[in-house]
């Protein structure tokens, strides 16, 4: 266990020392200003897969809370953590405690070695349970929100109003194939938390090399209580996290400015022992607050039970993709309906909707040189509505697609329905594949679209039927530089089933 002599004298120095320099430190001062600790050598952690380590995670909070900041480093090992208590006649009857959770700290440093590992203890209750007996209880109806009955499994990491915090090279296993499940609570699944990190209200945070997996709830959830989109930037930067088989989310955004990941991977979400709504890879959902200066780099959003990315609440959007993977298997490989998304160089496996329209062009969404195709992923499923791209839950109004493809192998390629708002397709590719279509079907409905050098195409064998591109106020348009609109032909026409192919003229079509 760990010696109180040693830490009280540990407190009492690094709190000086912090009293004496500015809140805003270059990392390397900030870190001597603070005291360093060991899990297992300050606080007893056995790290040994069958004791339960919570009372050394929570000694190593109350020290570096009364510090207000430190390092904690965690030697290799497996750290058993989670505890439940139940009181007479207190309510829920199992409540959780805290693991390692601190509030207002100005420096935190938490540290794995390679091989360091937090897992949830088995046999924690999770769900709704009767606040008098303990007994499993399901609600009558959802959504049921009566906090007496909601009983959490924990948060490993937890810290509120922090600010210059660093989390890395660690694996958080939430273990909820071995949770107590009771009955649902929310609007739909267990909405109470079963999280590996959660992090509101702070700012400066990095998240490294971090393998959050098989969570009651999120992977990870961040998020700026109160924000607007005038506050100042909230930076986070998440790199190298892998976040899945987690219950609803692998990352949940609930609010803030300037969320940075980098190379990350939100997959298979709900596809373990427990599923909430939405179930997706990642979730922007401002909450009281606004997300705002977004930005995903070469992440993937693949398997997910919901969709692969879920942005359809709260004040949000605002975001950026470049080089990523959206793979849906069972539903939409990205279901977006707010404002200023732009998506580049990225790839969309099954069906996607168009995005966010508006009148202003400047917030409806923007996918440049990226690829749509209903291609299955390894396990041979991909989500195939009636079209891979269909404006669903928005009009479109002033969606642009600049220079992409469109593979449709056994769907119907676009559908844009609403005739009195405008859609952009310049310069892209619509490869239909489609042959087992009923004959003189439509391939493809782009009403209310403008097409800019755009080029239907075609690999159906040895069909002999015949489809069309369905037209109801298209404008077609050349490039600047004369590249015109083609229909490849023979079997996909122009208008209708016999409808011409080849070149076609700019102007203004049904």
């Amino acid at each position: 266990m760990a010696d109180p002599h040693r830490l009280r004298r540990r407190t009492v120095l690094a709190g000086a020392a912090a009293a004496a320099v500015a809140t805003q430190l270059p990392r390397a001062a900030a870190t001597a200003a603070y005291p360093t600790f060991d899990i297992r050598a300050d606080f007893g952690a056995a790290g040994n897969g069958s004791t339960n380590d919570t009372t050394a995670f929570q000694q190593a909070a109350a020290a570096i809370q009364a510090a207000g900041g430190g390092t904690l480093t965690i030697p290799a090992g497996v750290y058993v953590v989670g505890r439940q208590t139940h009181t007479s006649g207190v309510t829920p009857y199992y409540v959780m405690e805290p693991i390692f959770a601190l509030t207002g700290v100005q420096f935190l440093h938490v540290k794995g070695a390679a091989g360091a590992v937090l897992r949830l203890a088995a046999g924690l209750r999770f769900g709704s349970f009767h606040p008098t007996t303990g007994a499993r209880y399901d609600p009558p109806s959802l959504p049921f929100t009566t906090a007496s009955y909601g009983v959490e499994a924990g948060r490993m990491i937890e810290v509120l109003d922090g600010s210059d915090l660093t989390i890395e090279n660690l694996e958080l296993d939430g273990n909820n194939d071995q949770l107590v499940l009771g009955g649902e609570f929310g609007d739909t699944g267990r909405q109470l938390k079963a999280t590996g990190i959660r992090l509101l209200g702070c700012t400066n945070v990095r998240i490294t090399d971090v393998h959050a997996h098989h969570h009651g709830l999120d992977g990870v959830t961040v998020g700026q209580p109160g924000h607007t989109a005038a506050d100042p930037a909230t930076p986070h930067t998440i790199t190298r996290l892998r976040s899945e088989y987690n219950g609803r989310q692998g990352l949940s955004w609930t609010g803030g400015r300037g969320l940075t990941c980098t190379d990350s991977q939100f997959n298979h979400t709900g596809r373990a022992a427990v599923q909430s709504a939405p179930s997706a890879g990642v979730d922007i959902e401002a909450e009281g607050s606004v997300c705002r200066d977004g930005l995903f780099t070469g992440c993937e959003f693949v398997n997910n039970a919901g969709s692969g990315l879920d942005v359809t609440h709260g004040d949000s959007g605002y975001t950026r993709f470049e080089g990523c993977t959206f793979w849906g298997t069972t539903t939409y490989s990205a279901y977006t309906t707010k404002p200023g998304l732009v998506f580049k160089w990225s790839t969309f496996n099954g069906t996607a909707n168009v995005g966010y329209g508006s009148a202003d062009a400047a917030l409806a969404t923007v996918y440049a040189d990226c690829h749509f195709e209903d291609r299955p992923w390894t396990n041979g499923q991909v989500y195939r509505g009636t079209y891979l791209v269909t404006d669903a839950g928005n009009t479109g109004q002033n969606v642009r697609y600049a220079d992409c493809t469109f593979v449709a192998r056994e769907l119907r390629s676009i559908w844009t329905n609403d005739i009195t708002v405008q859609k952009h397709f310049v310069r892209c590719t619509i490869d239909h594949r489609y042959a087992a279509l009923a004959d003189g079907g439509i391939q493809c409905h782009p009403w209310g679209a403008r097409l800019v050098a755009c080029t239907f195409t075609e690999s159906m064998g040895t069909s002999a039927r015949n489809w069309y591109i369905h037209l109801n106020d298209i404008l077609v348009e050349n490039d600047v530089d004369g590249t015109q609109t083609t229909v490849t032909g023979p079997r996909v026409h122009w208008g209708s089933a016999s409808g011409p192919v080849g070149t076609i003229a700019e102007g203004t079509y049904g």
